[in-house]
């Protein structure tokens, strides 16, 4: 056994791959364009978002979620305490404070009932984050949200006024392919983000995706990619 190692990851590139990629550098369209147009599609129907945009990474997928919530300066959004730093640096680039919770200690995700102890009239969001492929517990969350986000919920703008709670955000990086009670992990989520980074479950060497969840119950997916 001397010298064996477990590699960190190994992507599956399948022989195929390598034709499309050649096509997509022929074609002149290196980022955006018809292939991205394509990806976003299959997505919609893999997850069943009614409404995918492809970003550069997972990292500015979060922030364009909590932006267009309208995360400012004052505002608090929970964030569990195990995730990648990503996570919360997304609060502190729009000026808010991440608030850390513990984690279940059996399953490492976000625990519910340390985010209902955190939830004040700043909070403006909870990012839910999937580990090791694992779904959060979504309806848990959603609950807590409902009751004491409810009650405690102090909007600042139109979107934050029709929802009446603060937002929950799936980050999903982990967990692309997962099922939550029969259906995409995300997709209990008002909105959740995908990762495409080289150790991810899918690939594109680096990326990401903005996805609409529950959220469609209350604002237009057109309203918010607009």
């Amino acid at each position: 056994m001397s010298g064996f190692r477990i590699p960190f990851v190994k992507p599956y590139v399948p022989d195929t791959a390598y034709d499309c990629i050649r096509k997509v550098l022929e074609s002149g369209w290196l980022t955006t364009g018809p292939v991205t147009a394509l990806l976003e599609e299959e997505l919609s129907k893999y997850t069943g978002s009614t409404k995918v945009l492809c970003t550069n990474s997972c990292t500015s997928a979060l922030f364009l979620a909590l932006a267009w919530w309208g995360v400012k300066p004052g505002d608090e959004v929970i964030v569990p305490a195990y995730t990648y730093a990503a996570t919360a640096n997304v609060v502190v680039h729009l000026g808010a404070k991440p608030v850390l919770v513990d984690v279940d200690s059996d399953t490492a995700l976000i625990s519910p009932e340390n985010v209902a102890e955190r939830i004040n009239r700043r909070t403006k969001a909870v990012i839910c984050v999937d580990v090791f492929g694992n779904p959060s517990p979504y309806d848990e969350i959603l609950e807590i949200l409902e009751v004491d986000g409810k009650r405690a919920f102090s909007p600042s703008n139109p979107v934050q006024e029709a929802v009446g709670r603060p937002l929950l955000l799936g980050d999903c990086a982990h967990s692309l392919g997962a099922v939550y009670k029969g259906i995409h992990t995300g997709l209990k989520a008002d909105l959740f983000a995908l990762s495409f980074h080289a150790v991810k479950n899918l690939t594109s060497g680096e990326g990401g995706a903005l996805c609409v969840g529950g959220i469609e119950k209350y604002v237009s997916p057109s309203d918010i990619y607009d």
